[in-house]
């Protein structure tokens, strides 16, 4: 029976998490048998110390962004020698990852998140590993601290990231262009479902956790009528009350939606998604072949897939000033929107089956 690892980082939601889980359903699809964990190295360090790094992260991005974006930039981004080592990760973490293969002895483990990856890629190569590990990226750039050298397998979200993983010496063979995992319950087709009102409806997404000040977005009394704006609160109670307060028609606030088929059901009906550039966000919408409008970047991660999404253009940007003028401007636009459908369509149809590439390690012994 096969046992298998998912190795994200912290236990709040985050695309980490949704990736790990869709590898898991897929995973689950071509081995009904195997015994598949999900596990966060703290568990095997101190909770005290993955409730702080939360803390520390959460007020970091919303009390100090460019401080953080800043240190991110240097550390993640700023090129590096391959060889470096991060000694604070090691004594921090080593021992613990020792521990935790020790106990599960796993025939395969995927990476969701650089750190399992660094500490994963260490112990292979000084000769203390040969379990499969594979490595599904969950952003659009590679960071520094991701292990590389001696990964099995690297599932890329584009092809500019398979060729820089090449560039660094990793063979065409152990590299595969997948896209960020989407549970296959997210499906491809997107029949537009039925729906009644305005011309258009926007989905408007915050994030699993409801950050951000969404509502600063709307003023009732600006909105056309053209556009119905469906907005996912997450858990944020406190935003849902407000939205629904707000008492517009054209608003309609959704609270955590914890179903997969209904949120597939919800991006059906989208004619477009608005939305921060994270990850599993972004490739939910290029799944699904959604237009994506950009909001204002998080510090950090999506800074850098803003820049990608923009450059390729597979997505718009909200600029300062009116927003359902920007918007009614792209969606009342044939041309333009049968345009990203062009390029929203060849970027999927490029991806490699996340199964079929699975295949490679789930079944070498």
């Amino acid at each position: 029976m096969t046992k298998v690892l998912l190795l994200p980082f912290l236990q709040m939601p985050s695309g980490h998490h949704q990736a790990a889980d869709a590898v898991s359903a897929y995973i689950r699809d071509l081995d009904n048998q195997a015994v598949i964990k999900k596990v966060d190295i703290f568990k095997y360090t101190s909770r005290l110390a993955e409730q702080f790094t939360t803390s520390l992260y959460l007020k970091a991005i919303r009390m100090a962004p460019a401080i953080y974006s800043r240190i991110y930039q240097y550390n993640a981004c700023t090129p590096k020698d391959a060889g470096r080592r991060f000694f604070l990760y090691e004594g921090f973490f080593l021992k613990s990852m020792k521990r935790l293969l020790q106990e599960e002895n796993p025939d395969l483990i995927v990476c969701t998140h650089c750190l399992p990856s660094y500490l994963l890629n260490r112990l292979k190569m000084i000769g203390m590993l040969r379990v499969p590990v594979v490595n599904a990226y969950t952003d659009y750039f590679i960071n520094n601290v991701w292990g590389v050298s001696d990964i099995d397998l690297h599932l890329t979200p584009s092809h500019a990231m398979r060729d820089e993983l090449m560039h660094k010496g990793v063979s065409s063979e152990r590299v595969a262009v997948t896209g960020i995992p989407v549970h296959p319950e997210m499906t491809r087709e997107n029949d537009g479902g039925e729906r009644a009102g305005t011309p258009f409806q926007v989905l408007v997404s915050g994030g699993h956790l409801g950050v951000g000040p969404v509502e600063e977005l709307f003023d009732a009394a600006s909105l056309s009528g053209r556009i119905t704006y469906v907005i996912l609160c997450g858990k944020n109670k406190g935003l849902y009350e407000r939205i629904a307060g707000m008492g517009s028609p054209f608003l309609q606030p959704i609270p955590y939606v914890s179903l997969r088929s209904e949120m597939n059901r919800i991006y059906n009906q989208a004619d477009l998604v608005l939305s921060k550039p994270g990850g599993v966000t972004i490739s939910e919408c290029l799944r699904k072949q959604v237009p994506l409008c950009l909001l204002k970047a998080l510090p950090g991660q999506e800074e850098k897939n803003r820049e990608y999404l923009l450059g390729e253009r597979l997505a718009i940007e909200m600029k300062p000033g009116a927003m359902e003028e920007q918007l009614l401007r792209f969606l009342e636009d044939e041309a333009e929107r049968e345009a990203m459908e062009v390029r929203l369509g060849r970027y999927s149809n490029e991806l490699e089956s996340v199964t079929e590439v699975l295949k490679k390690v789930l079944f070498v012994r």
